[in-house]
């Protein structure tokens, strides 16, 4: 499993467990994510969804990161 794919699943349990959404600011802070390219290629797997929504952190309405449901990166 590629380093993109193993930092998705991560994230992708974390919203699942949470069941909340976060802006990508307060997503990378609660999970001490050092670098924000890799960040940006987990995006791109297929159990993370980008959409606007308040975030669970900070209150503000803005794009969050939230699991998508059904599917967990394999």
């Amino acid at each position: 499993m590629s380093r993109p794919q193993l930092l998705a699943q991560r994230i992708a349990t974390f919203l699942q467990k949470r069941n909340a959404a976060y802006c990508e600011t307060c997503l990378i802070e609660r999970l001490l994510v050092a670098s924000r390219a890799a960040m940006r290629a987990a995006l791109e797997a297929d159990c993370l969804a980008v959409r606007v929504g308040v975030c669970a952190d900070c209150k503000s309405r803005k794009q969050v990161v939230t699991h998508r449901a059904g599917r967990l990166a394999a």
